[in-house]
């Protein structure tokens, strides 16, 4: 099986329409739509894509007179895109739902049914395992296997082996790896300096669970950020894009609790590493979300200095803020124009905080440069080596 998820993502053929198929074909149109709805931020229906493709390929595995007309995947490939499904819903289950024991079965799922099993199923296992809680001992062996495996993409399963190695007491292991990744590119030192921070700002707990995925971490924020909401303080995200968080934060918050979104909806206004300007555009449309969620669209030198001036928030204090607005230009510009309500008891989470190769250029930087100059004082409450997020709380 391929290494990489983009290895894994090229082995299915597009059907090239989003019209339901009449019988023929039909797997690889829920596959399709669900690789279609995951990459516009709708988790829900990707889940229900990805299940179906996967009901129909394993039907037509064991099947394949009786199912023959599902699939145009000749019987080589068909096992290998199955266990593609599972890892896809793997992953969703474990991210999007915060559901990571589902995560653990079906990246075991994935294992079992490829007959070339890929790093990337294997350090899946291992990372829900940890984000339920069963320690990184439960964890090594598939670390372990990822690693020999290559690693999958951009030196991760080393990189979750080596911590794990040293969260257990193999230290001298663990250095062994973190020495090669040092001398590797940008991504793989990037990671190793991130854990240096992680480790310091958790002053040696081995118990801290470092690999919960997006929706536990903010369901771990809102919470923290309970008398603040209760009180009425404002909650927002800022970075939108194609909606996938703010989708989990509808999920997790009240009905009746207004969630404001800043975004333009035309991708990052600059280059940001590697990804180009207008990378993770929306097309200039914004999505559709529920009547509790008011967006206010435009650049946010813009849009915040308007909103705060709007009357139902001219008073009020942030209780919580979603901030995935991974430049640092973008960052230190929301900083900046929350300042004055950003108070004792505000929750921020940021979405791009670590481990990836410029997280000490990007919104790390913009927050240190912040606190600096605004006087702050702040705790951290959670890290995640996975989602690459981090939670503070503001004294």
């Amino acid at each position: 099986m391929a290494e990489t998820l983009k290895e894994l993502e090229a082995m299915s053929p597009a059907t090239n329409s989003f019209t339901s198929p009449s019988g023929f074909n039909n797997a690889d149109w829920e596959f399709d739509m669900g690789k279609y709805e995951e990459s516009n931020g709708n988790f829900r229906s990707a889940l229900s894509h990805f299940h179906a493709a996967s009901v129909l390929y394993c039907s037509r595995i064991q099947h394949p007179q009786a199912f023959q007309y599902t699939t145009s995947h000749n019987s080589s490939t068909l096992s290998s895109i199955l266990a593609y499904s599972c890892i896809r819903l793997a992953h969703l289950s474990h991210d999007a739902l915060g559901d990571s024991m589902a995560g653990v079965r079906l990246y075991q799922d994935a294992l079992e049914i490829d007959a070339s099993p890929s790093a990337v199923s294997y350090d899946g296992v291992g990372t829900c395992i940890e984000a339920s809680g069963l320690g990184p001992e439960r964890a090594l062996p598939y670390y372990e296997k990822a690693v020999g495996l290559g690693g999958g993409k951009g030196g991760n399963s080393a990189f979750h082996c080596a911590v794990a190695l040293e969260r257990t007491g193999r230290q001298h292991e663990a250095r062994e790896i973190f020495d090669r990744m040092r001398s590797g590119g940008m991504g793989e030192r990037g990671l190793v300096d991130s854990w240096g921070y992680v480790r310091w700002h958790m002053r040696n707990d081995n118990d801290t669970n470092l690999h919960k995925g997006t929706r536990e971490m903010l369901e771990i924020a809102i919470g923290e950020a309970k008398d603040g909401i209760e009180g009425g303080g404002m909650i927002c995200e800022f970075g939108v894009s194609r909606g996938r968080s703010m989708r989990m934060l509808e999920e997790i918050l009240p009905k009746d609790r207004v969630i404001y979104g800043f975004d333009t909806f035309e991708g990052l206004p600059e280059a940001w590493g590697d990804e180009k300007a207008g990378t993770y555009t929306a097309g200039g449309k914004v999505p559709q979300f529920g009547a509790n969620v008011r967006i206010r669209q435009g650049l946010f030198d813009e849009s915040i200095k308007a909103w705060l001036k709007e009357k139902e928030v001219s008073r009020l204090p942030l209780a919580f803020a979603n901030i995935d607005c991974d430049l640092y230009s973008s960052t230190t510009s929301v900083l900046s124009q929350l300042q004055p309500r950003i108070v004792p008891g505000t929750i921020l989470i940021f979405d791009e905080y670590i481990c990836h190769p410029t997280w000490r250029n990007d919104e790390f930087r913009a927050w240190r440069e912040a606190v600096k100059r605004f006087g702050w004082n702040y705790e951290y409450i959670a890290f995640s080596l996975t989602s690459k997020q981090a939670i503070v709380r503001i004294l």
